[in-house]
């Protein structure tokens, strides 16, 4: 009979996670937190669930750059006379998938008597590396020997004691530079990222003073935007990575349309 953490892994598998490593808290030190810009606050497991065993780290494949949409709405969203939704509010598709995905294994744990909830508030990269998924690259981000960087992380934490994966020890990185040259903003030196260069930053602080113009005009000139509120987020640093297999050749802007469309096919 298989044990609780092989039932897990599997579960992560079968829902469509292309990678899953398990760890512990008393394996982590040092971990980065508190606000990373005006993005994220960034907390240690035990603050989103106190009684939290095991950490479950599960990677999706981004085997498609549609995974990189930004959906937002307007600052102020009108809902009929007198009424507005502020603030700001938008969907990014790959943790709406995610999410999804995670409810499986929550809901598998919950059913065996435990706590489960998911997290994409705590230090998901550092964590990957400590469950043995792969390490941080030049680029910042987390590199997987079989898809790269082309990967995004979500966590479950639970009260469940399950076994823990060796950390990921390698860097494979090299003398390999090709993310730092190829970033259009030169947001990047080996292992940091200077987030105010970088675009993805500027497209997710629209109103931030601390990005300079010239990196917004790179955002507006090199962004795809399928529709006015919509936008795919920079992945260059993750298209030039040799690690794992390539992703279709990457889009430009899109242009706007000059009249909208009548009719389209779903």
């Amino acid at each position: 009979m298989s044990t609780l953490t092989e039932q897990v892994k599997q579960l992560a598998h079968d829902v469509g996670f292309a990678a899953v490593g398990i760890t512990h808290p008393d394996k982590l030190e040092n971990l980065p937190h508190g606000w990373i810009g005006q993005v994220r606050l960034l907390q240690r497991p035990d603050e989103e669930l106190p009684s939290v065993r095991s950490i479950i780290i599960m990677a999706f494949h981004l085997w498609d750059q549609i995974f990189n949409l930004n959906v937002i709405a307007p600052r102020s969203v009108h809902l009929g006379e007198g009424s507005s939704v502020d603030p700001f509010h938008g969907y990014f598709l790959t943790y709406e998938i995610m999410k999804n995905k995670a409810w499986r294994i929550i809901d598998f744990l919950q059913q065996n008597g435990f706590e489960a909830k998911y997290s994409v508030g705590i230090p998901l990269k550092p964590i990957a590396v400590q469950c043995g998924l792969g390490w941080q690259g030049k680029n910042t981000l987390l590199i997987t020997p079989q898809h790269g960087p082309r990967v995004n992380l979500i966590a479950v934490l639970t009260n469940a004691e399950l076994k823990a994966d060796k950390p990921f020890l390698d860097d494979l990185c090299g003398d390999c530079t090709k993310c730092v040259e190829a970033c259009p903003a030169q947001a990047l030196s080996a292992y940091k990222c200077q987030i105010n260069h970088c675009i993805v930053y500027s497209l997710e602080c629209p109103d931030t003073p601390e990005v300079p113009q010239d990196v917004r005009h790179l955002e507006e000139r090199l962004t795809p935007r399928p529709s006015s509120h919509s936008y795919l987020e920079c992945s260059i640093c993750m298209d030039v990575c040799p690690f794992g297999e390539p992703v279709p050749k990457r889009a430009g802007p899109v242009k706007k349309q000059k009249a909208p469309l009548k009719s389209f096919v779903l």
